[in-house]
């Protein structure tokens, strides 16, 4: 089993260490607040993308979410306490990449809190297994996270359960 193991992790590693260098696939849709938006994002700023491909994976996302949009959304300055988000100026996108996500959209909304709604986008006629496909994403029950540069190339990609480790590498690869 041991023997086994070892080549699928280090496969599973080599395939999302091949996408780093790569123009992020493009991405047209809307955000729950009904506004266009397009990826990779080319205002000047990078990108962090988070994408779920099956509703199993929702789970784990929402562990994500909180420390992703607390480190990585910019807020309205002035709030009075310190905000770690300010310090990094990026655009931050989820992207539900679930089959069916049309049928469940008001559901969802309904169960999303308000200041979530601009960074989530639901996506027009993607072809999803294509989208998986070009980012090397195996496992459709585990979220994928991507730091963009300015010109949508992949400077860093993250999966799986969240924890302070990841959260850091993704950190580390925004400037």
């Amino acid at each position: 089993m041991r023997k086994l193991l070892i080549p699928l992790v280090l496969f599973a590693s080599l395939t999302l260490s091949a996408q780093k260098g790569k123009i992020f696939p493009e991405i047209k849709g809307i955000t729950l607040e009904n506004k266009p938006l397009n990826l990779p994002i080319r205002n000047g700023k990078q990108t962090v993308v988070a994408i779920a491909y099956h509703r199993g994976a929702e789970d784990e996302l929402k562990k994500w979410l909180n420390p992703l949009y607390y480190t990585f959304i910019k807020k309205e300055k002035g709030s009075g306490n310190f905000d770690v988000s300010e310090i990094y100026d990026v655009n931050f996108v989820f992207v539900p990449m679930i089959s069916g996500f049309k049928k469940i959209a008001n559901d969802f909304k309904a169960g999303t809190q308000k200041e979530f709604w601009p960074y989530i986008m639901d996506t027009e006629k993607s072809d999803i297994k294509a989208t998986q496909e070009q980012l090397g994403a195996k496992d459709n029950k585990i979220p994928y996270f991507y730091v963009l540069d300015k010109d949508g190339k992949v400077l860093e990609v993250v999966t799986g359960n969240y924890s302070e480790e990841k959260m850091d590498k993704l950190e580390d690869a925004v400037e």
